[in-house]
């Protein structure tokens, strides 16, 4: 039987797999085309957006060499430590372990796009709810969404132990 920990680890392999194969097919099927789907308001919209920078864009202008340094090594960094503290907490803290493994699992995703397309990510996916439109995102963007949002729901919903 697998060890709580050996699934996890598991899952967030088959996770980066994933999510790499659906970049790549984004990449390959919306290269000269996007999709709408849903009714006549179009709530979800597939179009490929190779993305220099962070969540919209960010820093997307910076330097090259500073880019370089946020996004690849500063993100290589905390995705690690996060692996690491959600691995050294999964029994004390098991729900800020998972979310702290959602993050490091997704930003390592969108940090092996980084390494291999020329710094970019791939997004592809835009959610259209009424007039809001989201940024172009992908899987890996909503892991690390997923964890983010779990730890701040936590931290409110936690009483402090003072």
């Amino acid at each position: 039987m697998f060890s709580s920990r050996t699934l996890v680890l598991t899952l967030g392999v088959a996770f980066i797999i994933l999510d790499q194969w659906v970049k790549l097919i984004a990449l390959v099927a919306l290269n000269n085309h996007s999709y709408v789907y849903g009714n006549s308001s179009a709530w979800l919209d597939l179009a490929l957006s190779l993305n220099p920078g962070a969540f919209l864009s960010l820093g997307a202008g910076l330097a090259p060499w500073f880019k370089q340094m946020v996004f690849v090594v500063a993100v290589g960094v905390v995705c690690a430590w996060a692996m690491v503290w959600a691995w050294r907490h999964w029994q004390s803290a098991p729900i800020k372990a998972s979310a702290a493994w959602f993050i490091a699992v997704g930003g390592l995703s969108n940090l092996i796009d980084r390494l291999f397309r020329d710094g970019h990510v791939v997004d592809y996916l835009v959610l259209n709810i009424g007039t809001l439109h989201t940024g172009v995102f992908n899987l890996a963007d909503i892991a690390i969404m997923a964890g983010a949002t779990v730890l701040v729901v936590d931290g409110i919903t936690r009483p402090s132990k003072r």
